[in-house]
């Protein structure tokens, strides 16, 4: 046995397992129940108030309706009184305090005092004389009236909390503790005849809350300026102080409860009257028991001892019994017992150990199954062109275990298939293809097959660098040969393409992209596609205009995508991977491609020119001397910052056309061309604009006006209907929105340079 191994062994000797096991597995269960309660408690404190939320929030309801009943049935009494002929005719036509006339009044006050509860007194003020009558046959004049303050308030100040009903309006006033209900009439304010005070009894108005009002809550009520209604029946000090002037701005952010320093405060306003309600309910009444708490906790806490238990038995199993056989074993040793049964015993020990070596192995396992996904992704974005290094490129090819390098030029073989043909057979064809190129690329090529997507397969092959042009023109034949009579009469259904040869595996996506454009032209034949078809010596990439449109997609798709920094990557990848080995004539004359298509792609963003210095280099007619036009290295100095000036141009003005208020406007334009009406006023209307701010709009992002991109548009609906109909001119002037024939003519000549019967003639000619 290893010594130091043994060394180890014997301090486990002297550990007790078995105490400290013991010890975590109660402190664990001992903190695991702790939080359970902590939950439990809140959860059940929450379900208490959920309920009463709902339970207070109808008491409030239920009290301010009842308010408002005894407030309206109060209205109703001071408007019969109104009525009464005794009364209007006192305002009216007043008479001296010591008429007999006042008698009537006064039965008339002292009656309605008689049979409405509520009321405690009644005094009528009689503007014109100045003069009391009250319903305890009181008779007085103003200056010696006993509540002449409560008179003069009320017309010095607008009432803040007043009841409207039937066209009547009746006030609510708050006057030494009491509340008064004022009525002006016949008419309101200082075109009144006469008012009437009604003095309230608060026992009434305060039984009427009562209900509300427990222990743990208190029901308060204030006016419309949060004056208290019953500042002797109610206590409102239980209201922290500030806290009623906050009500209003909670009322107007939709809040009905709010809670504080363990309170829950319920507010509620009455629409009638604006008597507003607040009810306190302290919280630390539904606060539960411990017994409770501890009920409805004694479920998790069995659960938590049964895990724990279980827990326990486990971890004993697992640790505790191999170190008891540990230190059988080294006692076994250590007194000489038997070495065979010690050897047993280190066997299994030692699989124990050697578990640890197996995670390497998984380990190991998981990276085998991510390797070929990893694969897929990369040559996914090697064919689509996305820029990489070539110390990268190398390095995930090494990772990935590829048979293909960084150095020796490649090909693209495209596979497709038409859409009668069935998914097994599509596989069983790609089989096909993958059984000839392993029986015929010995020696010739390395290879790898990568399906795209369900009709569509790419091929990646590299050639030796010192294979000649025949030896791959055959390789090529014989290939395409093996291939077709594999699929027997089958081949009409199975399309396949090779692409032209590049330097490198880093530029594999522009032999792919031009094998695509060649399974499109064969898939999808034109009437001319004879003519496009070139004989060349040696089918290479090769950097004509054409090829720099293709590049310039991708890029214009990676901008309209808002991934402005790869779309400047691959234009820059272009333009460092262009080969400089060749004839300097034609890679300058290829960079020149470059800038034209970067020119037209964006011309066809109506981009023609910039007044911004960093931009207006890119339209320059001469941008370089004659010098530059024939050496590589400088014409790939001058293009990389016209490729960055012109992704960013191009990026600028694309999200400027892509404003909310240009969208809009476009749509409006396609939807309404026709109407000869459609104006710049019209949809800065329908995009909730200034008609400034949408030309400026126009002209920022198109460079043209209003005006120039609706006629654009409306001549290239006229060209379609010109080529696709048979509608004489004038017909076709109104359906686009020419208000004439003579206009439209006029128009169109000046975008198109010929007649709109010139240029139908010429292309029924050319075609």
């Amino acid at each position: 046995m290893n010594h130091n191994l043994k060394d180890i062994l014997r301090k486990f000797r002297n550990k007790k397992l078995l105490t400290q096991l013991f010890t975590v597995m109660v402190a664990f269960s001992g903190i695991l129940m702790t939080v359970v309660s902590m939950v439990v408690n809140h959860q059940t404190t929450a379900t208490f108030l959920k309920n009463n939320n709902l339970i207070y929030t109808n008491t409030l309801e239920v009290s301010i309706k009842t308010l408002d009943t005894l407030f309206s049935g109060f209205h109703n009494s001071l408007t019969h009184i109104t009525y009464d002929a005794s009364i209007v005719d006192s305002v009216v036509t007043p008479k001296p305090l010591n008429s007999v006339a006042n008698y009537q009044v006064w039965s008339v006050l002292n009656g309605y005092c008689q049979e409405t509860e509520g009321m405690e007194e009644i005094y009528l003020y009689i503007r014109e004389t100045s003069q009391i009558l009250t319903s305890t046959y009181e008779k007085c004049s103003l200056d010696f009236f006993r509540e002449r303050d409560l008179v003069d308030r009320h017309f010095a100040s607008r009432p803040s909390t007043v009841l409207l009903k039937s066209g009547r309006t009746t006030s609510i006033e708050i006057y030494k503790g009491r509340v008064y209900m004022v009525r002006d009439f016949p008419l309101n304010g200082k075109k009144g005849l006469g008012t009437l005070f009604m003095k309230m009894k608060s026992s009434v108005l305060y039984d009427a809350l009562e209900a509300a009002q427990t222990s743990y809550s208190h029901l308060l009520a204030y006016d419309n300026d949060f004056n208290p209604l019953f500042p002797g029946m109610l206590d409102y000090e239980k209201v922290p102080e500030g806290f009623i002037e906050m009500i209003p701005g909670y009322i107007k952010e939709g809040k009905n409860t709010v809670y504080s320093e363990n309170q829950h405060y319920y507010f509620c306003q009455s629409n009638q009257t604006g008597i507003n309600l607040v009810l306190l309910v302290d919280d630390m009444a539904f606060m539960p028991s411990s017994r409770m708490v501890l009920m409805n906790s004694l479920p998790y806490f069995a659960l938590i001892l049964i895990l724990s238990t279980l827990l326990s038995v486990c971890v004993l199993y697992l640790s505790y019994m191999p170190v008891q056989k540990l230190k059988k074993m080294v006692s076994s040793e250590d007194s000489g017992g038997n070495s065979a049964d010690g050897k047993n015993e280190w066997d299994y020990l030692t699989e124990s150990f050697l578990k640890i070596s197996n995670h390497k192995y998984q380990l190991d396992y998981i990276l085998s199954n991510m390797i070929p996904k990893i694969s897929k992704e990369f040559y996914f974005d090697l064919l689509n062109g996305k820029p990489m290094d070539i110390p990268y490129i190398q390095n995930i090819l090494t990772n990935i275990s590829s048979p293909l390098n960084t150095e020796n030029p490649c090909k693209v073989i495209t596979l497709t298939f038409r859409d009668f043909v069935e998914p097994i057979l599509r596989h069983q064809f790609a089989d096909s293809l993958n059984q000839i190129l392993r029986r015929n690329s010995d020696g010739i090529c390395r290879y790898v097959l990568q399906q795209i997507d369900d009709s569509l397969y790419a091929v990646i092959i590299q050639f030796d660098a010192d294979l000649g042009y025949s030896k791959i023109t055959d390789f090529e034949i014989k290939l395409e040969q093996s291939f077709f009579q594999s699929t027997d009469d089958r081949r009409n259904g199975v399309l396949l393409e090779i692409g032209p040869k590049c330097s490198s595996i880093q530029n594999v996506s522009f032999s792919y992209q031009e094998s695509l454009e060649r399974l499109a032209r064969q898939k999808y034949p034109s009437q001319n596609a004879e003519e496009k078809s070139v004989s060349t010596e040696e089918d290479s990439v090769k950097f004509n205009y054409h090829f720099f449109q293709l590049q310039m997609k991708s890029i214009s798709a990676l901008i309209m995508k808002g991934d402005t920094d790869s779309a400047l990557k691959k234009a820059l990848h272009i333009c460092h991977t262009l080969p400089h080995d060749g004839n300097p004539e034609e890679i300058c004359r290829a960079y020149e491609y470059y800038r034209l298509a970067f020119l037209n792609t964006l011309a066809s963003y109506r981009i023609t020119d910039s007044d911004e210095k960093e931009y207006a280099f890119l339209f320059d007619p001469e941008p370089y001397s004659d010098k530059c036009a024939g050496s590589p290295i400088c014409m790939q100095e001058f293009m990389v910052p016209f490729c960055t000036a012109a992704v960013n141009l191009l990026s600028e003005k694309y999200l400027k056309q892509q404003h909310k208020y240009l969208i809009r406007a476009k749509r409006c334009i396609e939807e309404n061309y026709a109407d000869p009406n459609l104006s710049l006023n019209l949809l800065a209307d329908q995009c909730k604009t200034t008609t400034s701010y949408l030309s400026r709009l126009f002209k920022e992002s198109f460079g043209i006006n209003f005006v120039d991109y609706l006629n654009q548009y409306r001549i290239e609906k006229a060209k379609e209907l010109l080529l696709s109909t048979g509608k004489p001119i004038k017909e076709i002037a109104s359906t686009t929105g020419f208000n004439s024939q003579q206009n439209f003519i006029r128009v169109f000549k000046k975008h198109t340079g010929t007649t709109p019967g010139q240029f139908k003639s010429e292309k029924v000619h050319t075609n």
